[in-house]
């Protein structure tokens, strides 16, 4: 399976308070970054964390149907 489909399959188990602290935390990233004083490299780290918080989202197990 493509590494985006495991993340639309991780997004798509996500409550909905769940789904929002995710934006939140999108959004507050993004924030700092645009509007700080970092520069490039500030820029490539976010967007590198960002990348590594969708490849880290738990998968959750569906429970066994007998």
């Amino acid at each position: 399976m493509l590494e985006i489909e495991k993340v639309k399959e991780r997004l798509s188990q996500l409550d909905e308070p769940e789904a929002r602290s995710l934006l939140l935390i999108i959004y507050a990233r993004l924030d700092t970054t645009i509007n700080g004083t970092g520069g490039d490299e500030v820029f490539k780290e976010t967007a590198m964390d960002l990348f590594d918080i969708f490849k880290r989202l738990p998968s959750k197990q569906l429970p066994k149907s007998d």
